[in-house]
């Protein structure tokens, strides 16, 4: 036999031996592997069925565009069991005519409050007014927020502020809106009690932090967020209500929002943050 018959009888064989392999390989039952980030950020898998949610404690939160993660829950309204440190049940309880408030005692405090859910872009483009920050209380006894102040410093030396100068008592585990606007068809009829900055642009969406303050100027929580390389305007980003408060500072705990409360805008504002789940 010629060289060249040679030649071409081992190609043929290689490329048997490799097809062979290959339908081995698709054949076989798929073997489930974590999530890394790729061009389109963090994505979990939606079913569960093939992939495990990357381990969050290998995740640096810090290393620039960071991925936010995309985890339904399995079942809306179904009693998540709340935060499993708080000692608190969910939201939506709030309180009635007849009920006694019992105040926590002295001034307001660091982790009295915290922010659970951010709607860092509602629309592409510049003077986006439709932004809003969600917040919560982590006590089971009522607050009394006159004077509180929510800034965003949006790296300027004057920080947009929004001020609560009124008397406003806020319900065990409750939370409240802040807005970029008061108006309805400025902050897409968020329900609930919402307050406002008064301004556009409010919330960096390349990173940014949101400090709240007492009337003392005690800083209540601050919370720092990076740049997501996946953000979707209309679609706000929030901490699930099973994560354990101990938690929240880590970003891969996070998860993009899949309720629509109102058409176009995902998010849960003022509401139990239900619609995504924890690891």
């Amino acid at each position: 036999m010629s060289r060249r018959n040679l030649r071409t009888v081992f190609v043929l064989a290689c490329a048997a031996a490799a097809l062979a392999a290959c339908t081995a390989e698709t054949t076989a039952k798929k073997k489930k592997s974590p999530v890394n980030p790729d061009e389109f950020g963090f994505d979990d898998d939606f079913f569960g069925e093939e992939e495990q949610p990357l381990n969050p404690d290998l995740v640096n939160s810090d290393s620039g565009a960071f991925g936010a993660g995309s985890r339904p829950a399995t079942d809306k309204d179904g009693g998540g069991g709340g935060r499993s440190d708080a000692g608190a049940p969910l939201l939506d309880g709030g309180a009635d005519g007849a009920t006694v408030k019992t105040f926590c005692a002295g001034p307001l405090k660091a982790g009295d409050l915290a922010v659970v859910e951010i709607m860092i872009s509602s629309r592409a483009g510049s003077g986006d007014d439709g932004e809003w920050v969600e917040i919560q209380s982590t006590r089971d006894c009522w607050l009394d927020l006159k004077g509180l102040t929510i800034e965003s410093p949006r790296g300027q030396a004057a920080p947009d502020i929004a001020r609560i100068t009124t008397d406003f008592e806020l319900a065990p585990n409750d939370t409240f809106v802040v807005a970029d606007s008061l108006d309805p068809a400025k902050n897409h009829n968020i329900p609930g009690r919402v307050i406002a900055f008064g301004n556009t642009d409010v919330l960096k969406n390349d990173g940014d932090t949101i400090v709240i303050k007492s009337a003392a100027g005690v800083a209540i929580d601050t919370l720092t967020y990076p740049a997501f390389n996946n953000l979707t305007p209309g679609r706000a980003l929030s901490f699930p209500v099973d994560c354990a408060w101990s938690d929240r500072s880590s970003w891969p705990r996070w998860s993009l929002t899949f309720y629509e409360w109102r058409p176009g805008f995902k998010g849960t504002p003022n509401t139990d943050n239900d619609d995504v789940a924890c690891f």
